[in-house]
């Protein structure tokens, strides 16, 4: 069967390598194209298994992927031809198999996505594949649909899909207590991967806000010891709710990030989601923050230490880790972060 994902725009290459570990040596996946925010790829596996993927925000089943999509409105056509004619049998076992209520009279409803120059409007996409189902014997019904079925056009390429997940596929169930401006846990995954996550990890976060950085590493490795801080009482109450009793052994504190009562090179993994200058006040504040912070990163990590930072404040941090003598960005993934532009940082204790 074909399938995508949707993921965050920036995480793509780690959503391929998430599919690729997990499934690459089962011999039921072949990935077919890497797009913006979109993986389309083969699975001949059990679909449910694909629900649990932590990069993706949604998870598709592809009826119809066509290539070759013009500007005209004749192109519409080339969707609704080979949708008309759809062997549903394997989709319908498909959509059983992540517990959808398929029958042969179906309520359903069309989500319609277009992006770039055409000759048609959003709804023309819509009605043309309603006008699909409709023909086959199912009915509208937006609020009680069975099925999710989005049309979408973007560049050359056009998807007709019936949507697997869930609206909360991309959140966690941990997710109990959230604070302002928490981030999102495909993100937070997103950079605990890339801080090559070992079993023997003491991992530090130390302004983690809700502990969706925390949580994300516990879940996906064993390791040695979690360390949490925040100035904040209202974060660490949420952090501390959110872990409830899992995930020892782990400790929180209360505490400013630029003086860390941790002793020098005892840490092997730093994650955090740095304050954004919206979020931290003015220009000087951010500053004394970066560099303070960033003198005790370098004060804490173990030497071979690994950093994985997310700003918005690019030209700040790149000036802050010229000021570190062994701190060295090895890597920069530009990311989407609630419609702002943001940076993820790998950076390596040289």
């Amino acid at each position: 069967m074909l399938y995508s994902i949707i993921v965050s725009a920036g995480l793509e290459r780690i959503a391929r390598d998430e599919l690729t570990q997990r499934f690459d040596d089962t011999g039921h996946l072949k990935i077919l194209d890497r797009r913006p925010q979109r993986l389309l790829f083969r699975y001949t596996g059990n679909p449910n298994d694909l629900l649990s993927l932590r990069t993706a925000e949604h998870l598709f089943l592809v009826l119809k992927h066509i290539g070759k999509m013009t500007r005209s409105r004749g192109s519409l056509a080339a969707l609704s031809g080979p949708l008309a004619r759809f062997n549903f049998k394997e989709a319908f076992e498909c959509c059983r198999q992540v517990g959808l209520n398929v029958r042969r009279r179906m309520p359903f409803r069309v989500t319609s996505r277009l992006s770039g120059k055409r000759n048609f409007r959003r709804l023309d996409l819509q009605q043309v594949v309603e006008r699909v189902f409709l023909d086959r014997g199912w009915y509208l019904a937006n609020s009680k649909a069975a099925l999710d079925v989005w049309a979408e056009v973007h560049g050359d390429d056009g998807y007709i899909s019936i949507k697997l997940s869930k609206n909360d596929m991309a959140q966690r169930p941990y997710k109990q207590a959230h604070i302002p401006a928490s981030l999102k846990p495909t993100i937070a995954y997103s950079m605990v991967r890339l801080s090559r996550p070992h079993p023997k990890d003491v991992f530090l976060d130390a302004m983690c806000g809700a502990g969706t950085i925390l949580l994300e590493r516990a879940l996906i490795d064993r390791y040695d010891y979690l360390i949490g801080g925040d100035i904040s009482t209202e974060a660490l109450d949420a952090t501390v709710t959110n872990f409830g009793r899992k995930h020892q052994p782990r400790q929180f504190f209360h505490w400013d990030a630029r003086t860390l009562p941790i002793q020098s090179n005892t840490v092997d993994k730093i994650v955090c989601n740095l304050p954004f200058g919206e979020t931290i006040g003015n220009v000087p504040q951010l500053t004394n923050l970066y560099r303070q912070s960033l003198k005790e990163y370098e004060r804490v990590l173990k030497p071979r230490g690994r950093i994985v930072l997310l700003t918005s404040q690019r030209g700040l941090l790149d000036s802050e880790l010229k000021q570190r003598g062994f701190l060295r960005a090895t890597q920069q993934l530009t990311v989407d972060v609630r419609g702002m532009r943001a940076w993820i940082y790998v950076i390596r204790f040289a």
